[in-house]
């Protein structure tokens, strides 16, 4: 099973991948909504099921709640595993994509997923859909706000013997533009420490500034540890120089941020022009491995293969 959160628009009755659309909520880009995602592996077909809206929404009756709960069961009963990814896609994903993508990260890492979706693929010629899913990113960031206040809160509206006790691991991947989306969200004034629920936050293969990106990055004070994957020859986000500044994911210049530990994949085998590192079929055992484990709550720099460029920075390459 696949959690969807979406500010996507709904069709509402669809019970496919065509659920969720690829505009922007009807009711408004704050507007999330929630579904469970199942793939057929026989006939690689997906089902959806759209979690119900209550009349009156209340504290008590939030669909999120009651599927929060729904869960945590489900890790006790060892239906569900204890390692959860919560993954935010880039640009020009359908929703199908974003489903597929999803399912793959289950499957590869051994953890249970939940994707938030947001509208990254508006159509037309590539140069004004990508800057039209810059704008939908950057209006998103009170939803995923939303998102990750009504998680974290519900992690902690436990008995406190049942926190002590849980072996729930949460860790945020966030993919190429969708950094764009943490960034504004991380910027903004609603930016209250809603990432302390994760252990790794891995920012890869950013398609963000650059230049001065430690001061909203060192402002992520919540989280145990951050991770900037680097690739200077990424062919994606050379294509978004043309239009941008240079890229964090594709530059070793300038990683001055306290708080981050940087990961340079440049140089390694079979990296090329890889964008992608953690679905990607490169082939590089080290980078898989360095997956497996931030996808896992553990220390992803300390595999072997990786060397550390000075002892004055947190700068390990290939």
């Amino acid at each position: 099973m696949v959690i969807v959160i979406s500010n996507r628009n709904v069709n509402e009755g669809s019970t496919d991948e065509s659920l969720f659309g690829e505009d922007t909520n009807a009711k408004g880009i704050d507007e999330i909504r929630l579904a469970k995602a199942t793939l057929d592996e026989r006939s690689k077909r997906w089902n959806l099921e759209l979690i119900p809206e209550p009349a009156t929404p209340t504290a008590e009756n939030r669909p999120s709640r009651a599927l929060f709960q729904e869960v945590i069961q489900g890790i006790k009963d060892k239906n569900y595993k204890s390692n959860w990814v919560f993954y935010i896609h880039g640009f020009n994903q359908s929703f199908k994509k974003t489903l597929d993508a999803s399912y793959e990260i289950a499957q590869k890492y051994k953890v249970e997923v939940i994707v938030f979706s947001w509208a990254a693929n508006p159509g037309g010629f590539v140069t004004a859909e990508y800057r039209r899913a810059r704008q939908a990113a950057k209006a998103s960031s009170n939803a995923i706000d939303r998102a990750l206040e009504f998680l974290g809160a519900y992690l902690l509206d436990r008995p406190q013997e049942e926190i002590e006790n849980c072996n729930v691991r949460l860790n945020l991947l966030i993919h190429s533009l969708g950094n764009y989306l943490v960034e504004q969200f991380v910027r903004s004034p609603v930016f209250s420490g809603e990432t302390r629920i994760f252990d790794n936050i891995i920012f890869h293969q950013a398609d963000v500034d650059n230049r001065l990106h430690k001061f909203w990055m060192d402002r992520v004070q919540y989280g145990r540890r951050l991770y900037i994957t680097i690739n200077e020859n990424d062919r994606v986000l050379k294509g978004s120089d043309l239009i941008n500044p240079a890229r964090l994911g594709n530059t070793s210049e300038d990683l001055e941020s306290k708080r981050a530990i940087y990961i340079d994949f440049t140089d390694g085998d079979n990296v090329g022009r890889e964008h992608n590192f953690f679905t990607g079929n490169h082939g590089n055992r080290t980078i898989e491995q360095f997956f497996q484990r931030v996808l896992t709550s553990k220390r992803g720099e300390l595999v072997e293969g990786f060397k550390k460029k000075d002892q004055e920075t947190t700068v390990f390459y290939l």
